[in-house]
């Protein structure tokens, strides 16, 4: 555990770090030594394999207009506006827009280019936000957790983006979910635990929502029509002034 770290481990893995990765942000070395139980050579490892990951993956665009990759950049995983702290949320939507047969490859490329818009729209907003990130896992009705892409999401996080997760919220909270959860979180580590909320349904969920987003980003996820219809795709939901969500287009050709 980390309180059995003293602090010359801290700060030797991290003045190590500094050393074997000069200019890179403080906070990227503080994520990675600390995701490594702040061992030097482990964490050196895996900074380095995710180095090479970025350099081989963020050039490739996810696709062009109606390909998987730009569709889950579009419509499955949004980036959704800000949390009060000016964290970037991001909307899981189910799978309720993924195309029935998949590339899995190609859509987990176009959540990672949005994951990189978000992260650096937070940033551009606030260079000193803490660099992490609300994800808001929704499965609305007919719609279900692929969990092909959810290990596959779970690796690309735990590797490339260690502790860039503060919070996961699931919403319906049913009972049904809340039993299955009870089984699954055996199988996570006591961080990961921590991390999930399971936000309950009407006007209790929007509540808790709104412990941790704000307005804006409330109207951004369409979060009001929910006793209408299941939540509005990105393109129905209205933005406010001089913001734009990230879409296809975009992505495609940054």
């Amino acid at each position: 555990a980390l309180e059995m770290l003293g602090r010359a481990d801290v700060t030797g893995c991290v003045e190590a770090m500094r050393g074997a990765f000069p200019g890179m942000p403080e906070r990227t070395l503080a994520q990675f030594s600390a995701d490594w139980r702040y061992d030097f050579k482990r964490s050196e490892a895996a900074l380095i394999a995710s180095l090479k990951w970025r350099e081989e993956t963020l050039p490739k665009a996810p696709g062009p207009e109606g390909s998987d990759g730009a569709t889950a950049a579009a419509r499955l995983f949004t980036h959704r506006g800000f949390d009060h702290a000016g964290r970037a949320v991001f909307l899981y939507h189910g799978s309720r827009f993924a195309p029935k047969k998949w590339s899995a490859d190609a859509v987990m490329l176009g959540v990672v280019h949005t994951l990189e818009a978000g992260f650096a729209a937070a940033d551009a907003r606030d260079p000193d936000n803490d660099g992490t990130a609300v994800i808001i896992l929704y499965l609305d009705r007919g719609s279900k957790l692929d969990m092909d892409l959810a290990k596959r999401f779970g690796r690309t996080i735990g590797a490339h983006y260690p502790g860039r997760a503060h919070k996961a919220l699931i919403y319906p909270g049913t009972p049904l979910a809340s039993r299955l959860w009870a089984v699954a979180k055996l199988f996570f580590s006591s961080e990961v635990r921590e991390m999930v909320l399971l936000v309950k349904e009407k006007r209790e969920g929007r509540a808790t929502f709104a412990t941790y987003l704000p307005e804006e980003t409330l109207a951004l996820l369409g979060i009001d029509a929910w006793h209408n219809a299941p939540w509005a795709a990105p393109e129905a939901v209205p933005l406010p002034a001089g913001r734009q969500a990230v879409d296809a287009t975009a992505t495609a050709t940054a």
